[in-house]
């Protein structure tokens, strides 16, 4: 019986998420993380004008929310951060998508936590916030998710390489059903996530960041591209010290 329930489970979670998509206009959802990481990094201002270019909405979905604001205004380290993001809400640069499809959030994450396995018990390596987000974004149609979160991005675009990020991360052996994994990237595989020094990147090309160009000094563009990529990293942007030169080699010439 519980094998035949679980092979409904996955039969339904493919049928329901892959429902009629319902366009909402010209749109990105975001995660956590990569507002996170731009407030720390004293860049949050950065989101409503790269909204303006964009000309689309920037949508968060409740879990998100809760993440960014109602959780940390509990905590009086994070309070701070929290009013910020809130501001952002308030003045319309982030807008609240309620709208979110439950049924096939729980799907998804049965089968996320249900693909790995440390001594034979199931691993939760995916949190509500981050499926909230691209299944609201397959639902309606998003141009993107901006997110950072690695585990996730990697299940998406690259789920071979997950079980072994995740016995790095746990420094234990971890199994894996790659029928599950498969299932689940079929579902969001044509979802486009942008990482937050993606949108760094972008306000630098855009001249958003030209205020801070060091006078008179050779190669000032180079030291703020460097200085504003590592900060945003060093504040919890996930990427590596390789991608980081690499994207200043590729925005320098």
């Amino acid at each position: 019986m519980a094998i035949k329930k679980k092979v409904g489970i996955r039969k339904l979670a493919v049928k329901s998420v892959e429902k009629t998509v319902k366009p909402i206009g010209k749109h990105l959802f975001f995660d956590a993380g990569p507002i996170i990481t731009l407030i720390m990094s004293r860049l949050g201002w950065i989101l409503p004008e790269l909204k303006k270019k964009y000309g689309g909405s920037f949508y968060i979905t409740p879990a998100v929310k809760f993440e960014l604001i109602d959780r940390p205004l509990t905590i009086e380290r994070f309070q701070f951060e929290a009013l910020q993001v809130s501001k952002l809400i308030r003045e319309g640069t982030l807008e609240v998508y309620n709208d979110v499809p439950e049924e096939q959030i729980s799907q998804l994450i049965y089968l996320a936590n249900n693909s790995f396995k440390i001594q034979n018990r199931p691993m939760d390596v995916i949190q509500e916030g981050e499926i909230q987000s691209v299944v609201a974004a397959l639902k309606t149609g998003a141009d993107a998710v901006v997110m950072d979160e690695r585990t996730l991005r990697l299940f998406i675009e690259d789920n071979r390489n997950l079980r072994s990020l995740l016995e790095k991360r746990f420094r234990t052996k971890v199994e894996s059903d790659q029928k599950l994994m498969d299932q689940f990237s079929n579902i969001l595989k044509n979802i486009k996530i942008i990482r937050s020094v993606e949108l760094v990147s972008v306000a630098y090309k855009l001249g958003l960041l030209d205020s801070y160009l060091p006078q008179n000094g050779k190669g000032s563009k180079r030291i703020l591209l460097e200085a504003v990529l590592w900060n945003t990293k060093f504040n919890g942007a996930a990427v590596t010290g390789h991608e980081v030169k690499e994207i200043i080699d590729t925005l320098m010439h």
